[in-house]
Formats: C-alpha cells, structure tokens, sequence
C-alpha cells in the first residue's frame, strides 16, 4: 500500500546526505515523500523527492555555532519556520509517519500535535540513559541564564502552536522517541550495546561519486591527502597551512576544501601537487586518497571510511572529540591534538599509511559499508511503523 512519509531535518549537509538513499529508496516502492528543503537543498533533495519549500533562517546565518547563546535562538527561529512550512502540509495531505532529524524539532513537536508517528533519525551519536553527547563531552556552552530565557520563549511558541498543555519548554531538546534510526553502525556509537530495541542501527547512506572536473587531478595524484574541516568551524588558515606544508615534505599530494572563510591566497602560494578548493567533489576526492585529514564529523568520517582510508582527526567540539575517541578505539584512525607542527604530521600520516594491520581492519570495514544495504535499511526501518 502506497504511504505517505514527511521528513524534516536542518539545512545541514551532514544531517540531510546521510538519509537521501534511504528516501530514494522508499519513493522506489512506491510511497510518496515529502521533504522539508530550504533553497540551498531544494535542487538536491528534489532529485529524490517531493519538496516543502521554505525560509530558513540557517541558511542566511553567520553566527559562531558553539556559542549556545547565539545557536538556541536561531534553533527556535528555524523550529519556527520549519513547523509552518510542514503544518500546511499536514493539513493538505497527513502523512502517515514523520521522520525527523534528531535537530529537527519541527517534525517531532507535528508528530505531538497532529498524532502522527515519527521516527528519529540520529546522524550524530545517539543519547540514551547510559550516554549524552552534551555530558559526556561538554558539547554546550549554554549558562542558566540563557537557559532561561530561551526557555521562556519556547514556552510561548508551544502555546502558539497548542502544545502547552503536552510538552513543556524542556523537552524541547531532550525528549526520548520510541523509534530512531541511527545512521551508522552499533559499534562506532559509544556504548552502543545498552540501546534497546528502539534503536535501529543501520549500515550507512554513502553518496555515490560526484564525476566532477577535478576527478583526472585526482586520479593522477598519488599517494593523496585530503583535507577538510567541514562547513562550520574552518576559518583556521594555519591549521590548512601546516597540512600542506606536512603532507608535501613526505612527496604526496594534497587536496584541501577550505569552506568559504579562507582563499586560497590565504594558505599562500602552493606546488602543483596542492589542489585548493572552497568545497570539493568529497566523494570523488575520497575514492583516489590514502588518507584523511578531518575535523571528524561523523557523516565525513563515515564517507572516508567507506573508502577504506584511515582518518586524522583535529576535533574542534565535543561531538568530534568523541568521534575520535571512537575511531581511535576501533584501530581505523587517530586523533590529532593541536596545535601540531609540519614535521609531526608529517610522522603521524607516514606512520599511519605505514600500518598494515590499520590497512586490514580499514579493509574489513570498508567492505561492511559498501556491502551493506543502506537505502533497503532505512525504507525498512520507516515502513515498519506505518499504521495498519
């Protein structure tokens, strides 16, 4: 029977790329999907599926996101946006499931007022009573004094929306569901033998391969780095300058994604060995390098993973500090802890390519990740809560 699934996420690239097979895989059997995109995902998630057109106040934004004074007002102001543009949906068409980021309060709090089931989909490690990403490794900055202000104003937006009465303002971001769909295996999630059975770990979404212009560089260059500290916390031009100047003392090559805070000409002038871009065919990068230089998030980490390539991991928050406790424990990479010199990343990453028994543990991953059945897991996990 042909069902109708709505999702909801944030304009993040590493909460929306994970899921995109998975959703692609449901409209295959037939389901109708309705996708929340604001306009720098439209393009993209409407290759795949139905979209639900909005404004997003994160997509404009220019705040520094682990300052939690600045992050808990543009989340309600994003959770406000996103409950409007979905509402209407709701109303036009119900769906029989919400699926919803773990960020993505809007789904949750329709699921609450419309009595629609939601699952939750955890792209970051999930939480339950044994584990929280926030306490385990300090991933907040808030004060009580923010706290309670934000809370405040979450309270009249749950009386706005008619849900004073059902949730309170706490909740807002720690609320359990009774189904979720963690986007990566059981054993990179720390204490991840004490999630019941509402946690369905499944084998991760991997992109497929860009074709981009740049794949003849890449593929020539060998033995290849890639470099990159994602899309929020990567303004740090030394940090890129002591990669390349690292990674081109051993001979290699360096392709670096410098986000869009730092020029080229900042990391100053470079070999033809370095290519330097403001966003690179990730894929495409991934599938010709040896190693990985990364801030450690967790979607990141799994695409290089999936390569079979160890991962060097400068975490810049909590939840990437525990990403690199995580892969260091599992033998599949290490941590790096700033500030690093040249010549000692330049050790780490000849020790590291040098480590047969690292190679082999990556190889077997590797092949867990590209054999498994992603897309098939997620439609599966959603379709076994659609109402009978």
């Amino acid at each position: 029977m042909k069902r109708h699934v709505l999702f909801a996420s944030i304009p993040a690239w590493g909460h929306v790329y994970p899921v995109l097979a998975g959703l692609a895989e449901l409209v295959r059997r037939g389901h109708r999907v309705s996708c929340l995109a604001s306009a720098s995902f439209a393009s993209e998630i409407g290759e795949v599926a139905d979209t639900v057109p909005y404004d997003s106040p994160m997509d404009s934004a220019r705040v520094e996101l682990s300052d939690m004074d600045t992050v808990l007002p543009l989340m309600l102001k994003e959770t406000r946006a996103s409950y409007a543009a979905l509402d209407r949906v709701v109303r036009e068409h119900r769906p029989d499931v919400i699926v919803s980021d773990v960020l993505a309060m809007s789904g949750w709090l329709l699921g609450r007022a419309h009595d629609i089931p939601v699952v939750r989909t955890w792209p970051v490690f999930a939480s339950n009573s044994e584990f929280s990403l926030h306490q385990d490794y300090e991933s907040r900055t808030d004060t009580d004094e923010s706290m309670a202000v934000f809370f405040g104003d979450v309270s009249a937006f749950l009386h706005e929306i008619g849900l004073a009465d059902e949730v309170s303002p706490e909740q807002f971001f720690d609320n359990e569901a009774d189904r979720n769909i963690v986007l990566f295996p059981r054993e990179v999630q720390p204490r991840g033998e004490t999630f019941d059975s509402r946690f369905i770990f499944i084998t991760p979404c991997i992109r497929p391969a860009e074709q981009s212009p740049e794949l003849v560089w890449l593929s020539d260059s060998t033995p290849l780095a890639v470099v990159s500290l994602g899309t929020v916390f990567n303004e740090k031009i030394g940090f890129f300058r002591t990669c390349v100047e690292g990674v081109e003392r051993l001979g290699w090559h360096v392709a670096a994604a410098l986000g869009d805070k730092v020029s080229p000409a900042d990391v100053g002038p470079v070999s033809d060995r370095v290519l330097l871009r403001a966003r690179l065919p990730m894929i495409d990068a991934l599938r010709h390098a040896s190693i990985a230089i990364t801030h450690g998030g967790l979607t990141s980490t799994m695409e290089a993973l999936a390569q079979g390539i160890p991962v060097l991991i400068a975490p810049q928050i909590g939840e990437q500090r525990g990403v690199a406790d995580s892969i260091e424990a599992l033998g599949l990479g290490v941590r790096l802890d700033e500030p690093f010199t040249a010549d000692e990343l330049a050790d780490v990453v000849k020790r590291v390519a040098d480590d047969a028994e690292m190679a082999e543990r990556l190889a077997r991953f590797a092949r867990r990740l590209r054999g498994g059945r992603g897309g098939d897991e997620f439609a599966d996990a959603v379709e076994g809560v659609f109402p009978a």
